[in-house]
């Protein structure tokens, strides 16, 4: 186990020799597990997470997927009497595939589901190499009902953007800081509530993290269309499932939708041409690709936004690289687990 910030730790097995890296993954789960993969593949995988308040938010994935790789879980009712865990678990398949082994509704599960499991009820599941976010949940966070969704994909708006927050909020984990952690656990909890027990009531209190997770979704989409000269608001419309309205309410405060593009794409563009890892970049090009037809524009804008031209980022950058001592890469400093929880899993302890 490894600290990579006051918040975050990481587990791999990778630190652990081939034959004792499974049972490395699956100490102290609150599943009995079974490899059913080739023994002869090692299982190479890795996990990070963070306690946030009463809530456990982890993230795991195997570094092998290409090859076959399977494990069985079984939580019986021996090991329901026996331990003291009382938790929802809600797990995001991001690759991958879960099979629920017992009666529920479409029990296969795969990438881009969200679905519940209730420590208190049995279940059995076979797991398939994959990324896997998990977050962990006391059962008296959350309303009575949740219980009848155990093993049950959430598929309805609010559950898409109860994922999409998941998402956001473990690739943010390391740069979260100790006194925002009411806050994120207040806004999770009133989406999860809101996904488990869509009630007008609940509704009503999770608006404001529902606006801001669709807030996230419609950047990250600007993010991944950012290179698309014809990027536009009807696009983002039409692909989020946004109204036009809707999209200028929620990017007013920070200058609009296409002022966002505009500032977006001049960060990717400032970031290619500060990085002294990359081959020395033609500016015009530069510009170019990120939807900037005129060069004498882009100049101006660029300057406008960061206080120097593209071509001063480049000196600053070469000139940074020649002065910059070279450094030796550190290793992560190993800690105790933290007690109460286990990261690949995200289950609280005895």
């Amino acid at each position: 186990m490894a600290q990579i910030s006051p918040l975050m730790f990481s587990f791999s097995t990778l630190e652990f020799p081939e034959k004792d890296r499974f049972q490395a993954w699956v100490d102290d789960n609150h599943c009995d597990c079974i490899l059913r993969s080739d023994a002869s593949i090692a299982f190479d995988a890795e996990a990070t997470g963070a306690a946030l308040g009463p809530l456990i938010l982890s993230g795991r994935r195997w570094l092998n997927q290409t090859r076959f790789s399977i494990h069985e879980t079984n939580r019986a009712e021996r090991r329901i009497r026996t331990d003291d865990h009382d938790f929802f678990r809600f797990i995001l398949m991001v690759s991958g595939r879960y099979l629920c082994r017992w009666s529920t509704p479409h029990p296969i599960k795969a990438a881009g589901d969200l679905f519940v499991l209730d420590a208190a009820q049995v279940n059995e599941g076979l797991v398939e190499a994959g990324d896997v976010i998990s977050l962990v949940v006391p059962r008296d966070l959350l309303p009575s009902q949740t219980a009848l969704l155990h093993g049950q994909t959430l598929a309805d708006g609010i559950a898409c953007l109860l994922g999409d927050h998941l998402l956001s909020l473990l690739r943010n984990l390391a740069s979260l800081s100790e006194h925002k952690i009411p806050y994120i656990v207040q806004s999770t909890l009133q989406l999860v509530t809101a996904a488990v027990s869509p009630t007008p009531d609940a509704l009503v209190e999770a608006n404001s993290p529902i606006r801001d997770a669709l807030r996230e979704r419609i950047l990250r989409y600007i993010d991944t269309h950012l290179l698309n000269v014809n990027l536009t608001p009807d696009q983002i419309c039409r692909d989020v499932g946004v109204s036009r309205a809707k999209l200028y309410q929620l990017l007013e405060g920070s200058g609009g939708v296409m002022r966002q593009i505009q500032r977006r794409r001049l960060r990717r563009a400032y970031q290619m041409l500060a990085d002294p890892t990359r081959p020395h970049p033609h500016i015009a090009e530069i510009a170019w690709r990120h939807g900037f037809s005129n060069e004498k524009y882009f100049y101006r804008l660029f300057k406008t936004e960061f206080g120097h031209t593209p071509s001063e980022t480049l000196e600053n950058m070469r000139a940074a690289s020649v002065l910059k001592p070279a450094t030796r890469r550190g290793h992560q400093e190993h800690v105790e687990r933290p007690s109460g929880w286990t990261l690949p899993f995200g289950v609280p302890g005895n």
